[in-house]
């Protein structure tokens, strides 16, 4: 995007607004996302306010009518008031009829391209990205079926097959299929070398010689692909009809901005190479250019095994060629077309296992090498876990690209900001450096989005945005500048699910494990846990797999073998179970552990290869040549092998990292030039006061914080080899920790010898709305009882109600009487109830009355409504009771749900009046535990917020002698308002997770509020 160079600066105006660098500077004429800051000084000088490509782009949903033209540029200017990227408009359906929908046609016709016009024009002005995903839904290249409307013959295709058993010289006739195959049987099994083609065309027929003979049959049909595409990404015609459909509709109107606002294109297509036995003739042909063989020939030997092992070697020539067409018609086309526009393409593949790529992409790695963009699908809270990472981050790696990452897809209503900066400080661990937040939906009666969470601005944190995005950019900016040090790399077995793949071509066992063979299964299980075991011991490493191993060169460093791959050193390598792999791949292996390098094994090793199949003599001495080298550690036997794992790699490889008393971490260590940079992070809600031991890195030692842009030195010592520091993280924190040469070492700082005090804030507290004097509440606590009369006493104030439960319609009960006890919200003037309850009794503290009118104008102590319905009542939906709202005071501070205030979503202002003599040192206010937010205004003046904790403010410069006006402004989560849509029977969904438990989204500031002031 930085195409020319301008010395503006642009004001993007927000609450705690802060100025933002133009997208545009002259470095060597290249796009941003092309750009790489090698050099340390120049990245620490720009880590402050680094570039807004580097902040999250938004998934943004155009899921609805388009009615204003305009709509969509406002919405982009509020994202970039908090400075996230307005990022790549998605058009959807609402996937259900019944809901919103942005109508098909639409998508790319006038009223699509003039909003989207705008926005860019909108964005353009404010220095953001924005630009496009290229289908309707997904999986992208059918062009929301214009595709195959135009050029029905792409229709997707897959081979249908059949299989009998014939005796010798049995004649069988076959109809209505477009090919057969045969081969004999022998002791039970096929012989690979006798498989013939017997026949094509609608109308076979054929005598088997003597013996016992399989014949297959195979018929083309036609099958949406895995992911549901419906076109066929298997014939290279697919790209010359769909990108004059999209992509070249983008270029005849937006051309000047391509690769510039419009840095690159997010392509939602996680693999869908197509059915089963997927089938195009080009397919056919490039098999047979590849393999020197008819495709027909082995397609037996993907459903059963022959005598030989053949099948390991067939299976291995299908998935490789599968994924090459895959590639080279799908991938490559678009990747080239997006390239000549400075753009780059983002993917975002199925990574979840083994069993899924090969089902799903064939080769995750091979297609991942293909673009520009390498990208992973990251839903829910699966950034927790680096599985879904590595094979996408290795590539990104050592192909030196930019890593997206999808993050938090379906995270349901549930999602928190402490949620959010978790999956920044472990995603960055992991290596992302564009962040795709998912998502923001045009649609905004929330109720009905198909996928929550939604990121906009009904969110409560929505105001404090820009202090998550800032974080982001930073660890962002940092990441893509500098280059992991890992020191084990972790073989890729692919190869061996492939070989025993044939329970998906048989039946589709799509994501159904217990399918699979138990050697694909086990091989999977064992290399997904090895990433989290090193993971987690805070051992970096990297993924390799046949193509990488062969590009490896083997050397020496210090005494110590190294493999290196694209300036990767790397000093050990692990291998999961490994049935079959390439015979170049294990040559490596075998020759870097020849040479003295470290080869650590956690299970079977081959005795297969692709080239050849099953019993390769070749495979099987080196296998044995191997396990009896002394520098090769055989953990197959072991019972807890990944921990051994762990302890054998740091025995044989010098660890990065070493801790003391700081529990789990999230972590990385990477290099700009001779700069070493250490990610440390926390995602707890509690405080880490840990020792560190850094292996490498020389000169002064400086965190980076990723929050304010302010970096700070910090003294270290030198010990046995290591750089010792003591190190503090907050909760949910995370920082680079530098260490650089250019600058002198910090060993002993003299630290400010001030004594402090703490004070509790005591007294009298002002509860007010801002900007709100209504709310909405359909909940109380509830009890079902059959008895034949109401027991009043249930609804007196003093009753216990400790064992009721709020309610809940999905119970469905039944009973003749449900007493509901209602707590009216703090502030309270007056309630307007529903009609329906007029002429029924209510009791407000324990009084009852005869409700005449729907208005009931309350004291300012009123605390408790109740009331009772009877069975027929309890059938109809809830109706919300509207609370009129003003000013309560309190003694202490409680949570929302005291106050009255389970389902409302937004702020409430808490002020007290404290009394300063000297404002003139340092002070400050710490709020003790806070759900969710807060931003503190002293004297009307705001001195920060905070979206997580410690929610700690320094507020000495806004203080005056006497007496001061504090005032904590606390925001909650949009899950308690969605609670009541629920309640109403209008929510959709509350996401994958299903129905939370309302007792865990409480609010407010538990305290206790402290003032911290020098004696």
């Amino acid at each position: 995007m930085k195409i020319i160079k301008l010395s503006c600066l642009i004001v993007v105006g927000c609450c705690l607004c802060t100025t933002v660098v133009c997208q545009f500077t002259k470095k060597e004429g290249l796009p941003e996302w092309q750009k790489k800051y090698n050099n340390p000084k120049e990245v620490r000088n720009m880590f402050m306010n680094p570039p807004m490509f580097y902040a999250p782009h938004t998934f943004w949903f155009w899921d609805d009518v388009i009615k204003d033209e305009q709509s969509a540029a406002t919405m982009a200017e509020k994202m970039a008031k908090q400075r996230l990227n307005p990022g790549y408009a998605h058009p959807r359906s609402g996937f259900d009829g019944s809901v919103a929908a942005l109508p098909v046609e639409q998508y790319l016709a006038k009223p699509w391209f003039n909003s989207f016009g705008n926005t860019l024009q909108k964005t353009k002005e404010l220095g953001m990205s924005f630009s496009y995903c290229d289908d309707y839904n997904w999986p992208s290249g059918q062009a929301a079926g214009k595709v195959l409307e135009l050029s029905p013959d792409l229709e997707a295709q897959y081979l249908a097959w059949k299989r009998y058993e014939v005796a010798g010289s049995e004649t069988v006739k076959y109809e209505l299929i477009d090919f057969a195959v045969a081969g004999k049987k022998v002791n039970g099994r096929i012989d690979a070398t006798t498989l013939q083609v017997i026949g094509k065309g609608k109308n076979i027929s054929w005598t088997a010689p003597e013996g016992d003979w399989v014949v297959y049959t195979y018929e083309v049909k036609h099958h949406s692909g895995i992911d549901g595409g419906r076109v066929n990404y298997l014939n290279p015609k697919l790209m010359e009809v769909f990108i004059p459909l999209v992509h070249e509709k983008y270029d005849e109107q937006f051309s000047k901005e391509m690769g510039r606002t419009m840095p690159g294109v997010f392509v939602d297509n996680e693999g869908d190479y197509g059915w089963q036995m997927a089938w195009s003739e080009y397919f056919a042909q490039q098999y047979e250019n590849k393999k020197k063989r008819d495709i027909r020939l082995w397609l037996p030997l993907l459903t059963e095994e022959d005598k030989d092992g053949i099948y390991a070697k067939a299976r291995c020539d299908w998935f490789e060629v599968v994924s090459d067409v895959y590639t080279e018609c799908y991938f490559e086309p678009l990747v080239t077309w997006l390239k000549e526009r400075g753009m780059y393409y983002i993917s975002n593949l199925w990574e979840e296992s083994l069993l899924a790529q090969t089902v799903a992409v064939g080769d995750l790695m091979k297609t991942t090498r293909a673009v520009t963009m390498p990208g992973n699908d990251c839903l829910v809270m699966k950034s927790q876990e680096v599985h879904d990472f590595k094979e996408i981050q290795s590539v990104a790696e050592f192909e030196d690209r930019p890593f997206m990452s999808e993050i938090m897809g379906v995270a349901g209503w549930i999602q928190s900001p402490e949620m959010m900066k978790m999956t920044i400080n472990s995603v960055t661990s992991f290596g992302v450096n564009h962040v795709v937040p998912h998502g923001i939906y045009m649609n905004r009666k929330l109720e009905t989005i198909p996928f929550p969470s939604d990121w906009y601005t009904e969110n409560p944190y929505w105001d404090y945005m820009h202090l998550w995005t800032d974080f982001a950019r930073r660890a962002a900016f940092v990441t893509r500048q500098s280059r992991l040090v890992a020191d084990a790399l972790l073989i890729n077995p692919l190869e061996s699910v492939w070989a025993f793949s044939e329970c998906y071509f048989k039946e589709n066992a799509w994501g159904q494990e217990e399918r699979w063979d138990k050697r694909a299964v086990e091989t999977n299980r064992i290399f997904s846990e090895a990433m989290r075991q090193m993971n987690v011991n805070n051992i970096d490493f990297l993924i390799g797999d046949n193509y990488y191993l062969e590009k490896g060169e083997i050397g020496a460093s210090n005494g110590k073998t190294k493999l290196t791959i694209n300036k990767h050193d790397f000093y050990a390598l692990v291998l999961p179970p490994v049935y079959v792999i390439s015979r170049p791949a294990f040559q490596k292996i075998v020759d870097f552990a020849k040479k003295g390098g470290t080869v650590i094994l956690l299970g079977d090793l081959p005795k297969g290869s692709s080239e050849y199949g099953m019993n390769d003599e070749m495979i099987i001495a080196q296998s044995n040549a191997l396990k009896r080298m002394s520098n090769v550690i055989d953990l197959a036997t072991q019972r807890d092998k990944q921990k051994e794992l762990v302890v054998a790699l740091n025995n044989n490889v010098k660890p990065q990292m070493k801790f003391e008393n700081a529990g789990r971490l999230y972590t990385a260590h990477r290099t700009i030039g001779n700069t070493h940079l250490y990610w440390l992070s926390n995602n707890t809600d509690t405080i880490r006061n840990f020792t560190a031991w850094l292996r490498d890195g020389e000169g002064a030692a400086e965190i980076w914080n990723c929050e304010t842009g302010q970096m700070q030195l910090i003294p270290f010592d030198k010990e046995k080899g290591y750089n010792k520091v003591v190190l503090t993280l907050n909760p949910y924190e995370g920082y680079w920790l530098a260490f650089n040469p250019q600058m002198k070492t910090a060993k002993s700082m003299e630290k400010k010898n001030i004594a402090f005090k703490e004070e509790i804030l005591k007294g009298k507290w002002k509860l007010t709305y801002p900007e709100r004097d209504t709310v909405f509440k359909t909940t109380a606590k509830v009890f079902y009882s059959n008895e034949e009369r109401i027991d009043e006493n249930r609804l007196q104030p003093q009753y216990d109600q400790s064992d009721w439960k709020y309610y809940a319609w999905r119970e469905n009960l039944s009973s003749k009487y449900a007493y509901w006890r209602m707590n009216i919200p703090i502030g309270t003037k007056a309630i307007v109830l529903p009609e329906q309850m007029l002429g029924k009794d209510i009791w407000v503290d324990g009084k009852k009355q005869k409700l005449s009118d729907t208005l009931v104008r309350l004291s300012s102590e009123a605390s408790l409504l109740g009331f009772v319905l009877n069975s027929e009542e309890q059938k109809n939906p809830i109706v919300p009771f509207k609370f009129l709202v003003g000013t309560g005071e309190v003694e202490n501070l409680q949570s929302w749900y005291a106050f009255g205030l389970q389902q409302y979503t937004g702020y409430v202002d808490c002020e007290t009046t404290i009394s300063i003599d000297n404002p003139s040192r340092e002070i400050t206010i710490d709020l003790g535990k806070v759900t969710s937010m807060a931003e503190v205004f002293v004297n009307d003046q705001s001195v920060g917020a905070r979206l997580w904790p410690p929610f700690v403010f320094d507020i000495s410069d806004k203080l005056k002698p006497g007496k001061n006006r504090i005032r904590i402004r606390v925001g909650n989560l949009i899950i308690n308002e969605i609670w009541m849509k629920d309640d109403m029977r209008k929510l959709r969904t509350w996401g994958w997770e299903g129905v939370p438990n309302m007792n865990l989204f409480d609010s407010g500031i538990s305290g206790p509020v402290k003032l911290k002031l020098p004696i």
